[in-house]
């Protein structure tokens, strides 16, 4: 991994201390990331669930998309899923829902992973 992948996820393991995160190398200087479990609130079920992303070698300067979260999780007033959130995809051979958003730009082009994945999360729990 390059040493901006490793600050990524050394920031990741701060932001998400109470969770576990699986780090495997990419083979090219990143890595392929999961935190298990996050917590997406009571509007999903299960409410918690793996959320995963490649952080790719160009951190900082790429955005982490698509994120992923666990096949399994539905709304839990049954209705389905639409765009930016689709269902029928893997993530690392898992089962797996991938949510579509893109990183917001800002004055330095792009947000830090550990933003990313907070962000995901937020909009997860509150806004979709």
């Amino acid at each position: 991994m390059t040493p901006e992948v490793e600050k990524a996820v050394r920031a990741l393991r701060e932001s998400f201390a109470g969770a576990e995160l699986s780090v495997a190398e990419d083979g090219g200087g990143g890595a392929y990331v999961f935190i298990e479990p996050v917590d997406l609130g009571p509007r999903f079920k299960p409410s918690a669930t793996w959320l995963g992303g490649h952080l790719t070698a160009q951190t900082p300067y790429s955005d982490v998309y698509p994120l992923f979260v666990g096949a399994e999780v539905r709304w839990t007033n049954g209705r389905p899923f639409a765009a930016p959130v689709t269902l029928g995809h893997t993530f690392r051979g898992r089962p797996a829902i991938q949510v579509s958003r893109r990183a917001k730009r800002g004055a330095s082009g792009l947000e830090p992973p550990v933003t990313k994945f907070n962000r995901v999360l937020h909009w997860l729990r509150y806004k979709a």
